[in-house]
């Protein structure tokens, strides 16, 4: 007899496996027809040079993001030394100073300067 009871377990379950059936000779056709399509890809990218992304724009960008991150670091620095220094007055600085070069920035990129 079965009492009643809140808690749920889970049943039993039955291991099933299938088999898998081996074709040396299948695979090995896979493999090559595999390469082959690999192979004409390549070409086909070669030869549409345009849409291929070359390692000369990814180190300039690099270099771009290298220096951008050495100019935050120092901005960081000297904004830290000169709370430090100056107090709360350097953050009432920055509160202007930022926003003004921003519209700048902007500005000069909407006239396509």
């Amino acid at each position: 007899m079965k009492l009643p009871s809140f808690i749920k377990l889970p049943g039993h379950k039955k291991f099933t496996i299938t088999p898998r059936y081996y074709d040396p000779i299948k695979e090995e056709i896979i493999e090559r027809t595999e390469a082959i399509k690999r192979k004409m890809s390549r070409e086909e990218n070669f030869r549409m040079s345009d849409h291929k992304i070359t390692f000369e724009r990814r180190s300039s960008q690099r270099a771009n993001t290298l220096g951008l991150q050495i100019v935050i670091a120092i901005g960081l620095s000297l904004g830290i030394m000169g709370w430090l220094y100056f107090g709360n007055y350097i953050l009432n600085l920055l509160w202007l100073i930022i926003p003004t070069y921003i519209i700048f920035k902007f500005k000069n990129k909407g006239t396509g300067h």
